[in-house]
């Protein structure tokens, strides 16, 4: 769920989870509500919003909370309260979550099962005779209880991913060192990194865009995001997995490919290899270097765990030279590991091979943990990213998850791979628990890698041939945006052809479609330097008044080109002047067409006006309404005022039959609102990437038009009633269009616009010459339910027409609103067979 609740009312409701949940092993110290209370209410009372603003957060006990001892589960390691928070508890609070206290661990951060602590094993949210995992399990099993709504944990060999994957959770453990480690007790000082556990991801993502930064930068070519056409890794052979779970990570890989990601097999053992070296050689003298003197002090202390201090305390007899060598194997296998991984964006691998018991843990801790590290512990090792996501369950109500690998600084683009794999199982989170939707921007640029929003217009537009250029260099793309009013398209002399955007005096220009990208500033710069001649970056304007980086072109560039504004974006131009595929009659008829944008030379594309054309077998109806009309008044014909007719002026709508030569298409109007235009409504047709586009003939027009599949059975009626006033009644599927002409011998007069007549005749005569109508709408259970039409008060009533042999009746109003059946005969009659009124 969202963050419905205040701060202060969420506060309540974790306190009240904690106690209906009965999980006393998870805190190693809970804060008195009133404190936590009295913080929610600062943070209620904010102005600016918040990113974290009505969450609550846990944090694991080997990191600083001020006032509370940090003591890593064991209780004598601590001197007292610590004085301050961590950086990353302080950056927390300030974003607006409420921290209510700290969570148990594997003592000393060392363990992946959670049950090395003197304060109790941390049980599995769904099964309480199965671990939490670990180290972070009390903060894993907070978020997945919905206790908190996030908690901060460390990962040196897998802790803030394995108790992720077992608890159906989210954890992302970013880049070794973007998140500042001061005030955290180490592990092994040199592959610590603090990471964050979320029900959802997006949740994960606001909030470990908070805590990083100001430590480590990121690396200039940082990505932004995954490129559409990424490169995966999986495992060729899945080692330590059962049956059930190589099928649930083959689905995963699956869903990937589903998005048109290619999966490329590859070896895993030099990543495996490096995994041994973290306990198994000398790199663990690290742990001895961290705590290794208390360790040593205190080894018969009863809160001293004993498989941690037996770890701990090997560690401090491994000879310098076992260290140094094993650094020197770790960075060939590291090499070698990059080599086969290759070009591929990312790693797919399961979290961890299982989901053990207490007891089992309990038979065997050292061997069961070392598992459970078998896709983990080389992570930091190498200085690579990790998002660890849940992905399903299992035939025992096991949590299976898998981790999303990337190599170091591309996060972002781990996350996004990440979302596609993720299949969340029914949840555990008691009531009260809270969410908060994805931000804006990737968290590497909200965490301080310096990023510039980039304007494209032509080809570097998403599907256009160049925007590879862009995904290669990491950039986002952010969406459909447009220009302030202030510019000009044109088609530039260039080899292959390209748009030059030009900004122009007040008033002379149009707003420009565009797309937005984001990018990393340094990438930015290479990019630039291979853009080639007459093609520029500079300061562009966005319709809501942003100022971005823009591409455009030098004046003698655009003074030669080909002014192509009227189009509206380059996409239109070239889908409207390319030659397309040609169009057969079974591609026009028995559809409904909907309009998406005219073009017209001089004008600024239209793209807001509702049209729709309703095609039969040879007749049709079209009509075309503003997308803000104003406000008719009159409910009936004789309640028009001369206002609400001016007002139906603006309007356009025709009937008639439509004709196919060959490559000209002619649109003969039978009846029309307004006067016939000297020139019959010709043009040519032709379909691109699913969209028809009718360019005019003898009238400089372009129109793109969509539409759904044919539609049969149909009706298709051509109508007179006894004054010979001409009609049409249409079926396609469920829509229909009906149309009444005027009385014969109402018209305007010759060369006058429908406007002008109606703003010199009488009201009556004015009144006479709108008597005509065109409306669409709906079958709907057996109503034919009006939604559009020229006489607006016709909207919502049912036009109910009843059809006896060569004659057809239907619902509608006189002149002053009464309710009457207009009887007609049918001239023409191409309905499909079966069709029911």
């Amino acid at each position: 769920m969202s963050t419905e609740l205040s701060s202060a009312d969420r506060v309540r409701a974790a306190y009240a989870a904690i106690e209906a949940a009965g999980r006393p092993e998870i805190w190693i110290t809970l804060r008195p509500l009133a404190d936590t209370l009295a913080e929610a209410e600062v943070v209620d009372a904010r102005d600016q919003p918040l990113p974290l603003a009505g969450l609550v957060a846990a944090v694991k006990n080997n990191i600083d909370i001020a006032g509370i001892a940090t003591t890593a589960a064991c209780p004598g390691y601590a001197d007292g309260p610590a004085a301050e928070d961590a950086t990353v508890v302080a950056r927390l609070r300030a974003a607006g979550a409420v921290i209510i206290g700290a969570t148990n661990l594997d003592q000393f951060a060392t363990g992946l099962v959670g049950t090395r602590s003197p304060h109790g094993a941390v049980r599995d949210a769904r099964r309480p005779e199965y671990i939490s995992g670990g180290s972070s399990s009390g903060s894993a099993v907070a978020v997945a209880l919905g206790l908190v709504d996030i908690a901060l944990g460390t990962d040196t060999a897998g802790s803030g991913r394995v108790p992720a994957a077992l608890q159906g959770i989210v954890g992302i453990k970013p880049t070794l060192g973007v998140v500042p480690t001061d005030g955290v007790i180490p592990a092994c000082r040199s592959y610590d990194c603090v990471t964050v556990f979320a029900r959802d991801i997006d949740t994960a993502d606001t909030a470990i865009g908070v805590l990083a930064g100001g430590a480590r930068p990121f690396p200039a070519d940082a990505p932004l995001a995954a490129p559409p056409a990424a490169r995966v890794a999986v495992p060729r052979v899945l080692p330590g997995l059962c049956p059930e779970w190589t099928q649930a990570f083959r689905a995963a890989a699956d869903r990937l490919a589903a998005n048109a990601i290619e999966i490329v097999e590859i070896d895993l053992d030099p990543f495996v290899e490096a995994a041994r070296l973290l306990y198994d050689g000398g790199l663990v003298a690290e742990r001895h270097e961290a705590v290794g003197a208390f360790v040593d002090a205190h080894r018969n202390a009863e809160d001293l765990d004993p498989t941690v201090a037996g770890i701990i305390a090997a560690a401090g007899a491994v000879p310098a030279t076992r260290l140094l060598a094993d650094r020197v194997r770790l960075a060939e296998l590291t090499e070698a590991a990059m080599a086969e991984l290759g070009d591929c964006h990312a790693l797919l691998i399961p979290t961890t091979t299982g989901h053990p018991t207490i007891a089992e843990v309990n038979a065997d801790p050292v061997g069961v943990n070392s598992r459970m590290g078998t896709y983990t512990n080389f992570c930091n090792l190498m200085d690579l990213c990790a998002v660890a996501v849940p992905s399903g369950t299992d035939s025992q109500g096991t949590q299976f998850g898998v981790t999303m690998v990337a190599r170091a600084g591309a996060d972002a683009l781990a996350l996004d791979l990440a979302r596609m794999v993720t299949l969340h199982s029914t949840g555990v989170a008691l009531p009260g628990a809270a969410s908060v939707p994805a931000p804006a921007t990737p968290w590497p640029a909200r965490a301080g890698l310096d990023t510039t929003e980039l304007l494209v217009v032509g080809a570097h537009l998403r599907g256009q041939p160049l925007a590879w250029q862009l995904d290669d260099r990491g950039a986002r793309w952010c969406g459909p945006v447009r220009t302030a009013p202030q510019y000009r398209l044109a088609r530039l002399n260039t080899d292959p052809p390209k748009p030059g955007l030009a900004r122009v005096a007040p008033g002379t220009g149009a707003a420009i479609y565009g797309e937005l990208w984001l990018i990393g500033t340094a990438m930015l710069g290479d990019f630039l330097a291979a853009l080639p001649a007459p093609m520029s970056l500079g300061r562009a304007t966005l319709a809501d008044g942003t100022e971005v980086i823009g591409f455009g072109c030098t004046a003698e560039a655009w003074d030669a080109g080909q002014d192509i504004t009227h189009h509206g974006d380059w996409p239109g131009y070239l889908r409207r002047v390319g030659p397309g595929a040609e169009v057969a009659r079974s591609d026009i008829d028995h559809r409904v067409w909907r309009r998406l944008a005219m073009a017209v030379p001089g004008t600024v594309v239209d793209t807001t006006t509702e049209v729709q054309w309703l095609q039969a077998g040879g007749l049709y109806i079209d009509l075309r309404t503003p997308s803000d009309p104003p406000a008719i008044t009159g409910r009936t014909l004789d309640e028009l005022t001369r206002e609400d007719l001016l007002a139906l002026c603006g309007q356009q709508a025709f009937a008639g039959r439509l004709q196919d030569d060959g490559a000209e298409w002619t649109w003969w109007r039978e009846v029309d609102l307004h006067p016939a235009d000297p020139l019959p409504d010709r043009g040519r047709l032709h379909l691109t990437g699913g969209i028809l586009v009718e360019t005019g003939i003898g009238r400089d027009y372009f129109e793109d038009w969509a539409s759904g599949p044919s539609q049969r059975p149909g009706l298709e009626l051509a109508l007179r009633d006894d004054t010979g006033r001409p009609g049409m009644l249409l079926r396609v599927g469920a829509h229909f269009g009906y149309v009444r002409g005027r009385v014969a011998g109402i018209a305007p007069a010759p060369g006058v616009t429908l406007r002008d007549a109606v703003a010199r005749a009488d009201l009556e005569s004015a009144r006479a010459l709108m008597d005509l109508e065109i409306s669409l709408g709906t079958v709907e259970d057996g109503r034919w339910v009006i939604s559009r039409s020229t006489l607006p008060f016709r909207v919502g009533d049912d036009l109910a027409p009843q059809l006896t042999s060569g004659e057809i009746t239907v619902a509608e109003r006189d002149a002053a609103g009464t309710p009457v059946r207009r009887r007609w005969t049918v001239a023409l009659d191409r309905s499909e067979p079966l069709l029911a009124l």
